[in-house]
């Protein structure tokens, strides 16, 4: 009996070893209510995700949308559903491919559905990196025209925590073990217009936990150098008089113990003279960030609305869409500015809309905008968890929605800084 009993131990040990399960996750907002995720699974080279559809009574009482219900052809009584091999799962800006689906149809086929039953169907996804514990599923994209509404999950709560690599042996703390893979990065701090080594700072951090860094200061002639194990680092640099800079290097997979070279150039920060200005030496005034992108591009800047939330007041979407519009790009740029002068600074991204229309697919929207408002910032270099989003539909009005102008007013995009 006790050797029995060992042996289903064991047996149940390996059966979970290496995953992790989330029953019934939390979910910020979704596109329908008749198709729900009951689990994910983080297993093998998998992200596997198990949903239950039911067709929902509720689509003739409370609920009003513009759209059929989730991939189900309503021209007769039959009702169809099936899977978009299209759709993704998105976590801290990257996107994670879609693998395969059990249970249900792939477009463009579709399957038979009774109204009456329940029907569970499960779809893998590549694996989600480690860390990535919120990520949103994207089927596609629903519009009015077409006939089929598609299943998006915004802000999935999963259980997937970061594992942290191995404690890295400084050189002055225990050397070097036999066997040990340890690289070796060196290089130098330079004046981009002057080809001169500065002295500095540089910081590393792991891209998988931006919380865990280390760093070093420079010597005379502006050479830096680490020792540390392999894995994908990103190097913030910084001097006195000079604007951040930070270079990437994925070293994940050094199989050996080497060395490598990464110089890093700074651009000097430009000082600006007026001619009307006496000549007089005085302390320089520290302005917040945000006051300072206005008297640069003062056209495009955000207004300020309260101490640290400003609007997006040039960020424009084709009407009813989510889609950023190629105007919107100076004033995101301001922003993206703001996030890579501070490299510690966080945001929350707010949409808003007017009470037009139904109001489930208002937060929808403005949830969308938010979303399509982080992408933008994200492709252009910024970390994924600096930037939250949110959207809040038309709760939130700040101009009265029985008129024109105060509509206009209330459909809006703001962020506030963390």
């Amino acid at each position: 009996m006790k050797k029995l009993l060992i042996t289903i131990l064991t047996l149940s040990f390996l059966n979970t070893f290496g995953q992790l399960i989330t029953k019934m996750p939390e979910i910020d907002d979704q596109t329908s209510y008749e198709t729900d995720i009951t689990k994910v699974e983080i297993r093998g080279i998998y992200t596997v995700v198990s949903f239950s559809y039911q067709v929902s009574q509720r689509k003739n009482n409370s609920f009003q949308f513009q759209f059929p219900f989730p991939n189900q052809n309503q021209s007769s009584s039959n009702y169809t559903i099936s899977f978009n091999p299209k759709s993704y799962l998105n976590g801290n800006g990257k996107r994670f491919k879609y693998i395969k689906c059990t249970g249900i149809s792939e477009l463009p086929e579709e399957m038979n559905v009774n109204p009456k039953e329940k029907y569970r169907f499960t779809v893998y996804f590549e694996k989600l990196d480690a860390g990535i514990e919120t990520f949103n599923l994207i089927e596609g994209k629903n519009r009015p025209e077409e006939s089929h509404q598609y299943w998006n999950f915004y802000g999935v709560h999963i259980n997937n925590p970061f594992i942290p690599p191995p404690v890295v042996a400084k050189k002055s703390e225990e050397p070097e073990k036999d066997g040990e893979i340890l690289v070796t990065i060196k290089g130098k701090l330079i004046d981009a217009k002057t080809n001169n080594p500065i002295s500095g700072q540089v910081i590393y951090r792991f891209d998988f936990d931006a919380q865990k860094s280390d760093s070093a200061k420079t010597n005379s002639i502006g050479e830096y150098s680490f020792k540390i194990k392999p894995d994908a680092y990103t190097f913030i640099a910084s001097a006195k008089g000079y604007e951040n800079a930070q270079e990437s290097m994925d070293l994940s997979k050094t199989n050996k113990s080497q060395q490598f070279s990464q110089s890093i150039y700074l651009i000097p920060v430009e000082k600006v003279v007026k001619k009307s200005d006496p000549v007089k030496e005085e302390a320089p005034k520290i302005e917040p960030r945000i006051e300072v992108a206005k008297k640069e591009t003062k056209e495009n800047s955000p207004i300020k609305i309260e101490e640290n939330k400003f609007r997006l007041d040039k960020v424009f979407f084709e009407i009813g869409e989510s889609r950023l519009l190629p105007d919107s790009y100076a004033q995101l740029d301001g922003l993206l500015k703001m996030l890579k002068d501070d490299l510690k600074l966080t945001i929350i991204v707010e949409g808003h809309t007017d009470n037009v229309g139904d109001p489930i697919q208002n937060k929808r929207l403005s949830l969308e905008r938010a979303y399509n408002i982080r992408e933008y910032l994200i492709s252009k270099g910024i970390a994924g968890f600096r930037i939250q989003f949110k959207g809040y539909g038309d709760i939130k009005p700040i101009a009265d929605n029985n008129t024109e102008e105060g509509r206009k007013k209330n459909r809006r995009v703001e962020f506030v800084i963390l």
